[in-house]
């Protein structure tokens, strides 16, 4: 019925603010159920291959592994008596196949392996689908850094006005982090790919001298990291996984937190074009609503990311309780990073900049921000100690009125040490830039370098 779903992932409501489309369908029940229907497929076609079930026998599997062949009220029915829906799955299977099917289907198995492989298979695909956001949000602020190069804003640093900078720079370190995360990710990949197949306690006892054999051959067919050893009490890697998530999260809560502040009235340096954020009763205002969810979706992959670990409590060959976490932590974390990044990506394609009123903002200190920048020109002149105390005078003994320049240029002792082209050239944010550009480069190439464009 519409409107009887209670979770805000799919909820008809909610569901577009919390989801993002290929995410939503890796993590659904269709997926999960054709993860399975897969992994039956390819262990039939391996065991075929080394001798173990009759060759003829894999296409009598691969005619029942169908979704079409799936009573799903009576799967789910069955799985709420079970607890799993392993086993329920392969008996409605059965009853639907041949001979060899009855007797070849699932062989050698145990829920697990196909709990554990499904995942890593939904990961795998999850993670593909990251790596494109990371790399289109990374692209999108390659262009925004390049763009904006010499565009002159105040830095800010524990929130107060400190030094000139440009936003191409400030843009260019959301850049340095998603690329960071870009690296991660591909270290992490294999590990996070790792699927399962052991057999009841993991030592393939059911399998005997076949087993490692019917193990390198499965996970080569599904294109997944064969697991070493013993592995079945084992989630590390997908908990690294979460807690992968909750640094990206911290990223593009960062730059929401940017442009959510940038885009006040007061400030009006940045605002967020996508259009909406409306109020319901102030006719004027246009929320931030991009930004808004970004830090929403933050704080719940922080909170999925500090829940993970209580995958790995576990106790001798595996424990199944903490174990069935994964079912909703690990979706509802991969659906939240996955629709953040899009929010993000929509936020900086559409971001409109107001270059004019970031110049205009150096009045707010009353271009007092360049005092470091004349204190550096003085003390090339009377040495830093001198060169400091005399701006401090100056600025300390400061007239209510004016800018740093016109009360510079009426300090006597300031004036004794610099002339007036050099105060002037002094007070200017375009000439205490650094190495703006060339930071700005060396993060752009890295990106590239990474992404091998």
């Amino acid at each position: 019925m519409y409107g009887s779903n209670a979770s805000v992932f799919d909820s008809a409501l909610y569901s577009p603010l919390f989801t993002q489309a290929e995410m939503k369908r890796i993590w659904a029940d269709e997926n999960l159920i054709q993860t399975w229907l897969t992994f039956e497929i390819s262990i039939a076609k391996v065991q075929a291959q080394l001798g173990i079930i009759p060759s003829d026998a894999v296409a009598s599997i691969e005619a029942v592994c169908q979704q079409d062949n799936i009573d799903w009220p009576r799967l789910a029915f069955d799985t709420e008596k079970v607890g799993m829906a392993i086993a329920p799955l392969v008996s409605q299977l059965s009853e639907q196949g041949d001979d060899k099917v009855k007797k070849y289907l699932h062989w050698g198995c145990t829920t697990q392996d196909l709990l554990d492989t499904s995942l890593a298979m939904r990961v795998k695909q999850t993670l593909d689908v990251i790596r494109r956001q990371l790399v289109d949000l990374g692209l999108s602020l390659t262009t925004m850094s390049n763009q904006h190069k010499t565009t002159v804003m105040v830095a800010r640093t524990n929130s107060m006005d400190a030094l000139p900078t440009t936003w191409g720079l400030q843009v260019s370190s959301y850049l340095q982090e998603i690329t960071r995360h870009i690296v991660r990710l591909d270290s992490l990949y294999p590990r996070a790919t790792t699927g399962l197949y052991g057999g009841a306690v993991g030592n393939l006892s059911s399998l005997g001298a076949d087993g490692l054999a019917v193990r390198k051959g499965l996970f080569a067919e599904l294109g997944l990291t064969e697991p070493k050893g013993l592995g079945n009490a084992s989630l590390d890697h997908i908990v690294e996984v979460v807690q992968f998530f909750a640094l990206i999260h911290g990223s593009l809560c960062r730059m929401a937190n940017d442009v959510e502040n940038m885009g006040r009235a007061s400030v009006a340096e940045v605002r967020e074009g996508e259009g909406g954020g409306g109020s319901s009763t102030m006719p004027h205002k246009a929320n931030p609503r991009a930004s808004n969810m970004i830090q929403t979706l933050s704080r719940m992959g922080w909170m999925y990311a500090s829940s993970a670990p209580n995958l790995m409590d576990q106790a001798d060959v595996r424990a199944a309780s903490m174990r069935v976490l994964n079912w909703t932590l690990v979706p509802e974390a991969a659906l939240s990073v996955s629709t953040s990044l899009e929010r993000a990506i929509r936020l900086m394609d559409n971001l409109v900049v107001n270059r004019d009123r970031m110049r205009e903002n150096f009045s707010a200190s009353r271009y007092f921000i360049m005092s470091e920048a004349v204190m550096m020109k003085a003390a090339e002149k009377a040495g830093r100690g001198e060169g400091y105390q005399t701006l401090k005078a100056a600025i300390a003994n400061a007239p209510a009125q004016g800018n740093l320049l016109e009360i510079l240029r009426a300090d006597k002792a300031v004036c004794a040490i610099l002339t007036d082209d050099e105060l002037q050239a002094a007070c200017d944010p375009d000439n205490y830039l650094g190495c703006n550009e060339a930071l700005i480069e060396e993060t752009l190439a890295y990106f590239h370098e990474v992404i091998g464009a």
